[in-house]
């Protein structure tokens, strides 16, 4: 059997797949390697073209540290492929392991037969691959509805079109007989399809936001847990309240639309970086806009990688589209469809090589009391801006259950100073104003409990020398003051599950 080199169609299309592949000569010399093998060797193709293929492609078993070459050659002796054990690890040129599946198949120079193609293919399944095993977990029936219910309404209107063609033809056509015959017949066979389409459409009466609830820092938790295994070194800053409560949306549709954002934030990050979590209850009145008045629960994930550039911003929760290959961009779609199918909301803003935010409100489940009275409430008092931005700020923060005061220039002595019981006194100042009344502002109790400091658009983030001084940019958000009111209030360890 004599080994080839594939054609330029061949290595397109070997390209363009998301497992690792690389082939050999009849030396079983590296002949070709695309892109995903290039990443989980070190090799570039030009490097690797020519070496021995176990030099490239080092196999070990991750328990007993022994290289599977003899394993390998002597299967492939027998039976010509050889599937890799559970326990199989790549070593990449730097040093660093991943744990694969694969096969290597190579042909015997004592068989006979035409022309092969040889080499290996394998995939990364290290702990990242948990993150697709719970978001496959989750994908019900529910979700594959939901998702189609944009396809279904689309049909319906062509089907609506197709209708009024073939009704057209009764005034056009002199067999008038023979042209209702083949409406009627039409007419019955659009019925079947719209049958077959509603099905998969999700009508107004097939999601009960009521029949289901979760306790979101549950969900939260239990999504951290998967995150922080398949996305190691990443910094994360956790923060909710206790009465962050109850969603009126199904556990794993939850947990979906968090293990998404948090999969699509740490891809942004390339390995090094920070993510934001927060949570909280919102009970939003007619004054925030563009969602409408109710409780929700409002999950905010924001990230410091690379953005999203406006002309993306626009397409990423359309189906499929997707800016990264390995992704099959369904993800996003998700986490709108589901939010929307349960009369909630997404935002997003993006900066490019600044980062992103999404968040997510989702309506509060009725009639549960929340989970403790043992809450911290922040009584917040706020300076430096224009009567208009005020009265705007204090909507915000009320809805998440803030105290709110207005802190004067001439009398920084109001009654949001007071620090007895369990309120929180917070300080959400202009950051020019708070530099230029950094003396006066220091002196009081207000900077030693947490300042939130907002900054213009044109201004650089500033590096925070203190832990309690979170930054935000104009123009006003409430989901990303929210964020930062539960940044400096509610901070939660990330690195364990509560009970």
């Amino acid at each position: 059997m004599r080994s080839v080199k594939p054609s330029s169609g061949i290595r397109i299309l070997l390209s363009a797949v998301t497992d690792a592949v690389v082939l050999v000569d009849s030396g079983r010399k590296v002949s070709f390697m695309n892109p995903e093998a290039e990443n989980l060797t070190g090799f570039s193709a030009a490097d690797a073209e020519g070496k021995d293929l176990w030099d490239v492609c080092v196999f070990i078993d991750q328990n007993t540290r022994e290289s599977l070459i003899e394993d390998i050659s002597g299967v492939l002796s027998r039976d010509g492929y050889f599937n890799f054990p559970v326990a199989a690890v790549i070593i990449h040129q730097e040093g660093d392991e991943r744990l694969v599946r694969g096969t290597v198949f190579l042909s015997d120079d004592s068989r006979s037969g035409s022309d092969a193609i040889e080499g290996v293919v394998f995939r990364n399944v290290s702990s990242r691959w948990l993150i697709d095993a719970a978001l496959q977990r989750n994908q019900k029936a529910d979700t594959i509805r939901i998702l189609a219910g944009g396809i279904a309404a689309r049909l319906n209107d062509l089907l609506t079109v197709l209708l009024a063609r073939l009704s057209g033809i009764s005034r056009n056509h002199k067999d008038r007989t023979a042209v209702f015959r083949s409406i009627r017949d039409s007419k019955k066979i659009i019925g079947r399809i719209s049958t077959m389409v509603s099905s998969l459409s999700p009508a107004e009466n097939t999601v009960d936001t009521t029949a289901d609830v979760c306790l979101v820092r549950n969900i939260i938790r239990s999504s951290l847990d998967i995150f922080t295994a398949a996305f190691p070194g990443l910094d994360v800053k956790l923060a909710y309240p206790d009465r962050t409560g109850y969603a009126g949306v199904p556990p794993g549709f939850v947990e979906q639309i968090v293990v998404n954002l948090l999969k699509n934030a740490g891809e942004a990050l390339e390995g090094s970086g920070t993510i934001r979590v927060s949570a909280c209850r919102v009970d939003l009145s007619e004054d925030i806009k563009p969602i409408n008045a109710g409780s929700y629960v409002m999950i905010s994930i924001s990230d410091d990688g690379c953005g999203i550039s406006s002309e993306n911003l626009t397409r990423i929760f359309d189906p499929f589209y997707s800016t990264r290959r390995q992704n099959g961009g369904l993800g996003l779609s998700a986490v709108y469809s589901i939010v929307n199918s349960y009369h909630g909301y997404v935002t997003v803003k993006s900066e490019l090589e600044k980062g992103s935010t999404f968040s997510v409100y989702l309506p509060a489940a009725g009639n549960i009391v929340t989970e403790t009275a043992d809450d911290v409430f922040p009584r917040v008092s706020i300076a430096g801006f224009t009567d208009h931005e005020s009265q705007f700020l204090e909507t915000i923060l009320e809805a998440i259950g803030c105290t709110v005061f207005r802190l004067s220039a001439e009398n920084n002595e109001n009654e949001s100073m007071d620090t007895e019981g369990s309120e929180y006194n917070l300080l959400l100042t202009d950051y020019d104003y708070y530099l230029s009344e950094i003396d006066r502002l220091e002196g009081s109790v207000l900077s030693e409990h947490g300042v939130i400091a907002v900054i213009n658009e044109s201004y650089h983030m500033p590096d925070s020398p203190d832990s309690n001084i979170v930054f935000v940019k104009r123009p006003f958000r409430n989901d990303i003051i929210a964020a930062a009111v539960a940044e400096n209030a509610w901070p939660r360890p990330a690195g364990f599950s509560e009970g």
